[in-house]
């Protein structure tokens, strides 16, 4: 009878949470009223970021593999001289895959191929999409430094000097851009121009790059020596 007693006096206080579970519970019932909603929003938000962003990688991997095929194909073309095959990947690749990186490879030399044909329009055409469409600042000095090497051909001297004035060169290629130039202004008959722009040419090229020498054999046959640089330049 005692023990039955002392059984019966526990099974009531096991019913019962102490008063400190009950608190605990109070709050957090109470925080999941006020802010359970949000919580469950933001953690919606960020798996569907998360997978949003596996998605982008995965669309963005596709889009570059299929963007190399069509460079491999232009590429091929214009090794085996098939033209009409290398425009027609070249303009696959342009409409479907113009903001990769092949897209504007591909331009690049679909443009120089042609400019070897003397392709002078279809040339001009592929460097000119460069510029518009390429990301890459210097696919876009490229494009420009060829595009008027094409205006040259066909001895377009203003418009060769309006498209390398019309675009703001990165610093790497600014000597590339000043000696351009000076061939322009040289075929226009304009010589101190000339020396000036292969003056510029000198000073903006590194002092190791191999094509400093023709910039001075240039100002050397225009009986020219480079102008020295100015104390504390070098290095610049």
């Amino acid at each position: 009878m005692i023990r039955a007693g002392r059984a019966q006096t526990k099974a009531p206080m096991a019913q019962h949470y102490d008063l400190q579970e009950q608190e605990q519970l109070a709050t957090i019932k109470h925080f999941w009223q006020r802010w359970g909603t949000l919580l469950s929003t933001v953690v919606v938000l960020l798996f569907a970021a998360f997978a949003g962003f596996n998605g982008y990688q995965y669309w963005k991997a596709r889009q570059s593999g299929a963007a190399a095929v069509l460079f491999d194909q232009v590429q091929l073309a214009t090794v085996q001289n098939q033209r009409d095959a290398a425009l027609q990947s070249l303009d696959v690749l342009q409409k479907s895959y113009g903001k990769t990186v092949q897209a504007g490879q591909a331009s690049l030399l679909a443009g120089k191929y042609l400019a070897d044909q003397q392709d002078w329009a279809a040339a001009a055409q592929a460097f000119e999409w460069v510029r518009a469409n390429a990301g890459d600042p210097g696919f876009k000095a490229l494009a420009a430094l060829h595009q008027s090497a094409v205006q040259i051909e066909q001895q377009q001297w203003d418009a060769a000097l309006a498209t390398l004035d019309g675009y703001a060169f990165p610093a790497e290629f600014r000597g590339l851009k000043e000696d351009r130039r000076g061939d322009v202004l040289q075929q226009q008959g304009k010589t101190e121009q000339a020396i000036a722009a292969y003056n510029a040419a000198y000073e903006a090229l590194d002092a190791w790059s191999p094509y400093r020498v023709v910039v001075e054999s240039k100002l050397n046959a225009l009986g020219q020596q480079p102008k020295a640089r100015p104390a504390g330049a070098a290095g610049a």
